[in-house]
Parts: structure tokens; C-alpha cells; sequence
């Protein structure tokens, strides 16, 4: 038992003073006789053996008395725990990610939650609260209403360490007694082996579950260029094995464009694919007509009319060694200008995407100046070494190291492939055994630090790359090397000439660090701006000589189609979706962790309200107190 205020408990040496009084209260006593005083003395004794008893019980209530009612104005109470004697400090977490709209009892979880957490909070109860976009500091229930009930789903969820770190920083002191309530349905929780809680805080889950897993997404899109068309391959995964079929639509803006259907046959996974024709598709949309979680029922994509890539070929003097080019790069996807560099007009360099040094074997300092002026703007080079050239021929050529190293006058075979560089990314099925491989007959050694991509028997390169310059070992004339006469010539610059330029992707995810080129001139405070419907954003740019680099890591936030514009002109048409991970739902196994776990708001709140529950003992104490000065009166009353 303790008391609120204790130095009350001096008065009970008050007590001492109706002790006294009746100790030392002293009564005199007057003798008569009588002739016959037997009966009289047998009287006087009972008559004093009563009045002592009565006396005694007197003193005992009046003491019990006062000492309940001295007890009663230093307010003793009884704590259920030690946490009940601190000053509590509250927070709430609510987890607003897209899985929150799962359905609940009636209505969906997040719904549910609002309700029901709005119920228990008290009027005046200060409490802290967060979610997974939002947070508010010692706010109550009137500062918060109209937040609170427009707190809407957010993409993600924050790991189970951030949560507690975010609560440390919302409390005010550290020696106030600390609880946290996390509100969650522990889908998709990032951190689920390293649960690890804090000793200083007072840490309560509640656990919503939805009423059912079953959920239907847009797990990917991917376009494929055929001979006469493109097409459309949508993936459509189910959280759960069914045999559903779920409508998927294609939209162009607002118009809806063709229909398929996703057939699962008790399977997770299913396939669907639109022939896209000559529709633009600027603000594409696929959409499923089901329910659970909406965000990824629709996805969002966008087809941009691709210019010709631009690319230059120079050679020292009029060949016909270019010739192989003018067959690889034949198609309207190429513009292939081959020139001298006697009759090059250099005004060219800034609109190109790639440049073919063919078997130069002298650089002026023009053309030098101006080829690493186009590197650094992040264009592609690549260098075929001519007969003639030695290893200082590219000395202090765009890398700070020399290209090459050493020269080598024997054969040697092509013999090595590396499958899982870009440039062979589609090319092969499978690793390839008997290969018919090319070989060369004078080459040159390429620096180490160079990736290689072909290699020799040996394991030198033959064809090696780093940061868009790819380097040949050896001339590709027919007299040193058979090389444009093997199968590999068309794949690889067939393939280097399609990364030489940045082409928008079908849609990027929100939050990914995607880089977008676009060739245009800004002037010296101009920006770009990426605008949709509902905003417009400045992302991150880096210019770079006539080009600009837009990352879109951190910006936009929101899922959509947006326009890449310079002050009133569209450059790109872009989209952005989510990331699907939140559509998962995977469940967040506790395993053996000691956690205090809760079904219900209210069931948390009872038990949070039930330890801090303090048992007051000052009514009864002023109860007894009554008790006893009442006896007392009857006993002064009735007892003779």
C-alpha cells in the first residue's frame, strides 16, 4: 500500500491525546453508609466493572476512529503493477500499406481499425500517433479527427526496427512509462527473423487478419517486337490456387481497346497476350475487374515512337570494310552515316548515339577533342584497331589508362562467350558447346581492367567493354580476322547499337532508381518536369553536353502516367506503377518470439488499462472511519 500524501500520517500522534484523557481522567468519590449496604456495595462493584468495559470500548472505536479517517486524508491506493506508479506516454502505430484493404468483418481492415481505435481513445487521453506516410506528436482525439479519418493506403510498410526507432523519437521523456501498440495484419513485414524489442518500452501487437487472402494482381507486362506487330505479354498471379477466371482489360487513355481472359486451373500463374497494332499507347492501362487489393489491379505502361539510333562509322580512307555494317544496320530502327575522317563534318557528333571508329590510324587533335567530348556526354564508342596499330596508337584516348598493351602476331581462337553479358542476354538459349568459333591472326592485347565479353583460348580478350566503349583485339579484315564472317557479328553490334541509346522502359516502379536519357538543350536554369493529371514533379537530371539523365529514384511518388516536359513540350511519355511485393501476403511467423499479441483494439486497450489500474483505499478508509464513531455513539447510547 502507498500513500499520495504520507506526511498526513504525523497526525496519528494526535492518537496520544484521547489516551491520555481517559487515562488520567480522575473521579472522586463521596462515602455514605447506610445501615445495611451489602446489596449497595454488590451493586457499586458491577456498577464500576460496567463503566470501565464501556470506557475501554469508548477509547478503542474512537482511536479506530481517528485512525481510519488520518488514513483516509493521505489517500493510500494499491498499484496493479510497477508501471502504474509512472506517468505513461502512449504511441500507436497504424499500418496504412496496400494490404490493409483486405476485407475485414464488414468493411476493410484499415476501415475497421479507424473505427474501432477512434472508440477507445478517451477524450482527453494524449497519445502519440504514426503510420507508414504520416505521423502526429502529443495530439488527442479533437487535435486529430479530421486526419485521423483521411489517413488512406500507402505503398510498403516499415520494418519492424524503424517502428521502434520511429516511437523512441516520439516520446517526450525517459522516465515516463513507454507503450506502443502496432496495428497491423503482419503481411509482407521485411524483418521477420531478427524481431527484437526494446526493454524500456511496453510493446503490444494487434493483429487484424483479414477475413480472406484471395487477391489478384498485374504481376508484370513485357513487350515483344514481332516481324508485322508488337505484342503484349501480361503475367497474372492469384494469392491463392484457384480456378477463376479474372477479365483483363486493355486500355489506350479512356478507350478501351481488346479483352482477355486469365485462366488459373488451380494455379497461381496465368498468361495473357494483346496484339498491340498501330495503337500509340501513350497512356496505356491494363486492368483486372476483381476484387481484394485495387492498387495492383490496374497497371500502367507507355509505347514511345522511337527516333532512328544515330551512328556514325569512321575509317581512315575510302574502304570496303564498312560494307558489313551497312548489312547489319540496314533497318529503319538504324540511320548509319559512314564517313572518312578527311570529309567528317564534327557538327554531326552531338545528335549521334554511337560512334564506330573502323581502323583509324591517326587522330588529329580535333577529331581526338571531339571524340572524348562525345564519350563524356555519354555516348558509345567503339574501337576496331587497324592493321598497322601498336599500343600507343589510343594512348590517352577517353581512358586515363592505355587501351592496349602488348601486340601478338600468331593465331589464336575465339573460344569463350560470356552468356550473361547484355549483349548476349537474348541471343542464346543455352550455353553453346561445339561452336564454330572465329579466330584472328595478328591482334593486339587489350588492357585487363577492360570486361571481357569474347575471349581468346588463352583468356585474353578479344572483345572487351567498360562504361560504353568496346574495344575489338584485332582488326576485323578478312586478311587478320574471320570474325564478320562468323555468326557473332550481327548479335554483337546488332545489340551494341540498341544500348547506345537509353529507350524509356515500358513502365518503372515507384522508388527504383531508373535512369531515363533524352537528348535535348537546356539553358542554363532550365529544368524538366514530369507532369500527370494529378501533379507535377521536378525529378533528379544531370545534363550532359546536349543530353539530359533523369532519375526517378525519388521522384514521382505517386503511380500513373506522366509527361517529361520542357517548358511546354513533351519529350517522353513515362508510367510508373508500385512494386508488387506487397501483393505477396506473406504472413509474419512470430515463431518462438515473446511477444504480446492481441485480436482486438479493445482486448489491447482492457489489458493496457487493467495494468495501470491503481486500487483506491481512501473511501474505504473514510468508511471505516464513519464505522467507528457510529459504534461509538451506540455504545455512549446503549451500553449501560
Amino acid at each position: 500500500m502507498i500513500f499520495e500524501k504520507p506526511d498526513v500520517l504525523y497526525f496519528l500522534f494526535l492518537l496520544i491525546i484521547p489516551i491520555l484523557i481517559h487515562l488520567f481522567q480522575l473521579r472522586k468519590y463521596k462515602t455514605t453508609k447506610f445501615s445495611n449496604v451489602a446489596l449497595l456495595e454488590k451493586i457499586k462493584l458491577q456498577s464500576r466493572k460496567s463503566s470501565t468495559i464501556k470506557k475501554w470500548l469508548v477509547l478503542m472505536t474512537r482511536l479506530m476512529g481517528l485512525v481510519f479517517l488520518i488514513l483516509a486524508f493521505s489517500k493510500p491506493y494499491i498499484p496493479n503493477t510497477e508501471s502504474a506508479l509512472k506517468d505513461t506516454e502512449v504511441a500507436i502505430y497504424v499500418d496504412n500499406s496496400f494490404s490493409m484493404e483486405l476485407p475485414g468483418n464488414q468493411v476493410s481492415l484499415l476501415e475497421e481499425i479507424k473505427q474501432n481505435l477512434w472508440n477507445q481513445l478517451g477524450e482527453q487521453q494524449q497519445f502519440s500517433l504514426f503510420t507508414n506516410t504520416n505521423s502526429w506528436k502529443h495530439i488527442t482525439k479533437r487535435d486529430i479527427k479530421n486526419d485521423f479519418f483521411n489517413i488512406e493506403y500507402a505503398p510498403g510498410s516499415l520494418e519492424f526496427q524503424a517502428i521502434l526507432l520511429k516511437a523512441e523519437s516520439m516520446y517526450k521523456s525517459q522516465e515516463t512509462s513507454k507503450s506502443l501498440f502496432i496495428i497491423t495484419d503482419a503481411l509482407n513485414f521485411e524483418d521477420t527473423p531478427n524481431l527484437k524489442t526494446t526493454e524500456t518500452i511496453d510493446l503490444n501487437f494487434i493483429l487484424k487478419e483479414p477475413k480472406s487472402l484471395e487477391n489478384f494482381y498485374i504481376s508484370s507486362a513485357k513487350l515483344e517486337e514481332g516481324n508485322s506487330n508488337s505484342i503484349l505479354r501480361v503475367e497474372v498471379k492469384s494469392s491463392l490456387s484457384t480456378d477463376k477466371d479474372i477479365t483483363v482489360s486493355l486500355y489506350d487513355g479512356l478507350n478501351l481497346i481488346a479483352k482477355a481472359r486469365a485462366t488459373f486451373k488451380d494455379k497461381l500463374t496465368s498468361n495473357v497476350s494483346f496484339e498491340l497494332g498501330d495503337t500509340d499507347f501513350k497512356k496505356g492501362r491494363l486492368v483486372l475487374e476483381t476484387d481484394g487489393m485495387s492498387y495492383d489491379n490496374t497497371l500502367f505502361f507507355s509505347l514511345n515512337q522511337n527516333d532512328p539510333i544515330q551512328i556514325i562509322a569512321l575509317s581512315s580512307k575510302e574502304k570496303e570494310k564498312s560494307s558489313f555494317l551497312s548489312s547489319i544496320y540496314k533497318s529503319d530502327r538504324f540511320d548509319l552515316n559512314v564517313s572518312t575522317i578527311t570529309n567528317f563534318d564534327y557538327s554531326k557528333i552531338s545528335n549521334t548515339d554511337l560512334i564506330i571508329l573502323n581502323e583509324i590510324e591517326n587522330f588529329s587533335p580535333i577529331l581526338k577533342t571531339n571524340l572524348e567530348e562525345f564519350y563524356r556526354n555519354g555516348g558509345t564508342l567503339v574501337i576496331i584497331p587497324s592493321e598497322n596499330a601498336s599500343k600507343t596508337t589510343y594512348s590517352n584516348f577517353v581512358m586515363r589508362q592505355a587501351i592496349y598493351v602488348n601486340s601478338n602476331s600468331n593465331k589464336r581462337d575465339i573460344t569463350t562467350i560470356s552468356y550473361n553479358h547484355p549483349l548476349f542476354a537474348s541471343v542464346f538459349s543455352e550455353n553453346i558447346q561445339n561452336f564454330d568459333y572465329p579466330s584472328t591472326f595478328k591482334s593486339l592485347e587489350i588492357n585487363p581492367s577492360l570486361s571481357p565479353i569474347l575471349k581468346y583460348s588463352n583468356g585474353s580478350s578479344f572483345l572487351a567493354e567498360r562504361d560504353r566503349l568496346y574495344v575489338f583485339a584485332s582488326s576485323l579484315d578478312t586478311r587478320f580476322s574471320n570474325f564478320i564472317n562468323s555468326p557473332l557479328v550481327v548479335p554483337v553490334f546488332y545489340n551494341i547499337a540498341l544500348q547506345s541509346k537509353s529507350n524509356p522502359l515500358l513502365y518503372s516502379t515507384v522508388g527504383d532508381a531508373e535512369t531515363v536519357t533524352v537528348k535535348t538543350t537546356l539553358s542554363q536554369d532550365e529544368i524538366l518536369q514530369l507532369v500527370s493529371s494529378e501533379q507535377q514533379v521536378i525529378p533528379k537530371q544531370t545534363k550532359l553536353g546536349n543530353t539530359v539523365q533523369i532519375n526517378t529514384q525519388y521522384q514521382p511518388e505517386i503511380a500513373g502516367h506522366y509527361e517529361l516536359k520542357q517548358k511546354d513540350s513533351t519529350l517522353l511519355n513515362l508510367s510508373f506503377n508500385y512494386n508488387r511485393e506487397e501483393s505477396n501476403l506473406q504472413p509474419l511467423d512470430f515463431g518462438t518470439q515473446n511477444l504480446v499479441k492481441f485480436n482486438t483494439i479493445q482486448e489491447a486497450f482492457n489489458s493496457y488499462t487493467e495494468a495501470r489500474k491503481i486500487l483506491e483505499l481512501w473511501k474505504w478508509m473514510l468508511i471505516f472511519a464513519l464505522g467507528f464513531f457510529l459504534l461509538e455513539l451506540l455504545i455512549l447510547r446503549f451500553l449501560n
